[in-house]
C-alpha cells in the first residue's frame, strides 16, 4: 500500500502546466486583453470565449490552465478545467 501511495503521489507531481502561445510579429496596439473559459469532459470540447473586437487581428494570443485550475479539475475528477486566454490585437495596417 506505501508503494501504491508514493506512486500516486510521484504521478500527481510529474503532471505538466498545459499553455500555448501564438506570435503573429505585427505591431501590438493596446492593452492586454483576459477572457475565460472552460474544457469540458477531459478536453474533448471546450466553451468558447467571446469573439474580440480586433479588426487587424492578433498581435499575440495566450491560453493557459490558473494556478487554480489543478483543484477544480481534481474535485471534478477532470470534467471541467478553467482556461484563461489573453490577447493583444494588432496594429491596424499590420499586413
Amino acid at each position: 500500500m506505501k508503494r501504491l501511495v508514493v506512486s500516486a503521489v510521484l504521478m500527481c507531481s510529474l503532471t505538466g502546466c498545459y499553455r500555448m502561445s501564438v506570435r503573429s510579429g505585427a505591431t501590438p496596439s493596446g492593452p492586454n486583453n483576459q477572457d475565460s473559459g472552460v474544457s469540458l469532459v477531459w478536453g474533448l470540447t471546450s466553451t468558447e470565449a467571446s469573439a474580440p473586437e480586433c479588426s487587424s487581428g492578433f498581435s499575440r494570443v495566450d491560453v493557459y490552465w490558473p494556478w487554480w485550475g489543478v483543484f477544480v479539475r481534481v474535485v471534478t475528477l477532470g470534467i471541467v478545467a478553467p482556461i484563461r486566454t489573453e490577447y493583444v490585437c494588432a496594429e491596424g495596417n499590420a499586413r
